[in-house]
């Protein structure tokens, strides 16, 4: 990262009062209406980078001959000083790394670009890749000016904002770019020996392109090759599928007759339980019965031969005499019981005669439903459902048929495209190796711009927004999916802003070296166009407070007319009021339109 920003720019001339603007290291907004010498600014800087004498617009006629800066530097402090019709540069310096002189701003031993690339980090410029045929040419500053000092006139240019038409390529700007994000200027490239790998990766290719080929080969030998047509395939499946059809719907009429003859077998067991336990109850009474008659049988013997028996008259232990007790006989009684209980003995009998009956009926009943589910599930576990099994076994033969013709049909196409390709590789003709910088742009970097990006974009509240990547195809902002060359001049202006921020925070944040200061003139300015709508307040608002929030990047420097009403009390604000009585009027001390 760099160490370094611009403290002062200053101009000076004979008889005139010097004008000067104090900078600070982070974000500094120069303000006001047009045509105070604002973009004169950014020209000052430019002619400090070395731009050339006569792209300098400020003329001698105001008086000023001479614009000077004060950069501070860890090391101490460096003055630049150029006349405006010399192409030399008076450099005092205290810095110890930096040697005082007259530098010019060509290709001597003491130029201005290798001053600046050394305050960026880079002692010792190296020689970048210039186009695809691996063609170099010196790194200096002004190829890659327009990166970080953005212009009025190419703010809202429809090319990416990292390009400029000049003698500078894209290729040339790309391979500037992977340097200061990599370190890495290729200079140990060979393409001799990209030459080799890429012969070595054309063999490789072919080796595994012959290695597939065989294991398909090897494949197609393991997949057996049926007799039927696919066609002859498929109607024997229809066949089988009705088959299992058939036979699943008499298994399962089977089946429920199966179950109403189990629910049948068990309401008869019910029956049959109930019946012998009413039998058990008649044989209990019988027994009852049989027992009354027995007694009743001993009574009527006992009262028919009581007379045979002596009686006693007399009291065996005093000898007295006993009274004579009246005797009733209950023959009759007796008699009358039995022939009751003979009566309802005999109904018992006809009832247990029925209930025996009954009982052999539902045993009989139940032997006969047994055996027809007997026969049922003999025809459903041995005919019907090893008939289904087998009707299922067929199916999946046939089916794994269709599937191996199928991947039969598929290797086939594979082993047609390999061969094709293999053919090309092997045709392929030695093509010269290019050098493709946009290659070097790996996934990892392109993802941490994204993120970059798409946040910048958030926080500065863009309309209707949803998404954004950066194009490594247009290497610009692509935002809902459109390019940024199909917005108006003040949505380019306001992306390419955005562009250049990301790419100072990515170098800040990634990078091996990064330039620590960005200028841009009118980033807002043209957001309004005639016949097209205006952009909302809240966008111009929100990348101003951004740019508030977010100074720990490097120098910022904006111009721009108007700006939004905001809290600037950590910006350094530089107000050209165009009035001469009230505030500063512009640039040029006593220069007014």
């Amino acid at each position: 990262m760099a160490n370094f920003f611009i403290k002062q720019i200053y101009l000076t001339g004979n008889n005139v009062e010097t004008s000067s603007i104090q900078l600070d290291k982070g974000l500094n907004i120069i303000y006001g209406p047009s045509n105070t010498g604002k973009s004169y600014i950014a020209e000052c800087i430019n002619f400090l980078f070395g731009s050339k004498t006569k792209e300098f617009r400020i003329g001698n006629d105001t008086g000023y001959n001479c614009v000077s800066m004060e950069i501070s530097t860890k090391g101490g402090s460096i003055i630049l000083d150029r006349k405006f019709d010399d192409s030399k540069i008076i450099v005092n310096s205290s810095n110890p790394d930096i040697p005082s002189g007259n530098y010019s701003t060509g290709k001597t031993k003491l130029n201005i670009s290798n001053l600046w690339l050394q305050l960026m980090g880079i002692e010792n410029p190296p020689q970048i890749l210039k186009n695809e045929s691996f063609e170099r040419q010196a790194l200096t500053v002004r190829s890659f000016l327009h990166t970080f000092l953005i212009e009025e006139d190419n703010v809202f240019q429809k090319e990416s904002i990292l390009f400029k038409k000049s003698v500078f390529s894209k290729t040339a700007i790309l391979s500037i770019l992977l340097y200061f994000i990599t370190g890495n200027a290729f200079e140990d490239f060979d393409p001799r020996e990209e030459k080799k790998v890429k012969e070595a990766k054309k063999n490789a290719v072919i080796k595994y392109i012959n290695n597939h080929l065989t294991a398909l080969a090897t494949r197609k030998n393991e997949l057996f090759n049926p007799s039927l047509s696919v066609y002859e395939t498929r109607e024997k499946i229809d066949a089988i599928l009705n088959a299992i059809s058939h036979t699943e719907e008499k298994l399962s009429i089977a089946i429920k007759r199966s179950k109403d003859l189990s629910n049948e077998i068990y309401n008869l067991n019910d029956q049959l339980a109930e019946s012998n336990m009413l039998h058990n109850r008649y044989k209990v009474l019988r027994g009852q019965y049989n027992a009354d008659i027995s007694r009743l049988t001993f009574i009527v013997e006992g009262e028919v031969h009581k007379n045979e028996v002596q009686k006693v008259s007399r009291c065996p232990f005093c000898d007295g005499s006993l009274a004579k007790e009246e005797e009733e006989s209950c023959i009759e009684a007796a008699g009358a019981e039995l022939q009751k209980i003979v009566s309802q003995l005999k109904d018992l009998e006809e009832a247990e005669h029925d209930i025996i009956n009954e009982i052999d009926s539902q045993y009989t009943k139940r032997s006969r439903l047994e055996n027809e589910r007997s026969e049922i599930e003999a025809v459903i576990n041995s005919e019907l459902k090893p008939k289904i099994a087998e009707l299922q076994h067929s199916l999946n033969e046939y089916r794994r048929s269709i599937e191996n013709q199928n991947e039969t049909n598929v290797l086939e196409r594979f082993e047609k495209e390999m061969l094709y390709d293999l053919r090309q590789f092997e045709d392929e003709e030695e093509n010269e190796i290019k050098y493709k910088p946009k290659d070097h742009f790996d996934l990892q970097i392109m993802h941490q711009i994204d993120e970059i990006l798409t946040n910048i974009l958030e926080e500065s509240n863009f309309d209707n927004f949803s998404s954004a990547y950066f194009s490594k195809d247009s290497f610009d902002v692509v935002v809902n999916g459109q390019d940024k060359f199909t917005f108006g001049k003040g949505y380019r202006a306001f992306l390419n802003t955005v562009v250049a921020l990301t790419f100072m925070e990515y170098l800040a944040q990634h990078g091996v070296f990064s330039a620590g200061l960005l200028v841009i003139d009118s980033p807002i300015l043209s957001l309004k166009e005639k016949g097209s709508e205006q952009a909302s307040h809240s966008m111009k608002k929100s990348l101003f407070k951004y740019l508030l929030e977010n100074q720990n990047n490097g120098q910022v420097i904006i111009i721009e007319n108007e700006i939004p009403q905001l809290d600037y009390s950590n910006a350094n604000l530089i107000h050209f009021t165009k009035d001469v009585n009230n505030g500063r009027y512009g640039l040029l001390n006593g220069v007014t339109e």
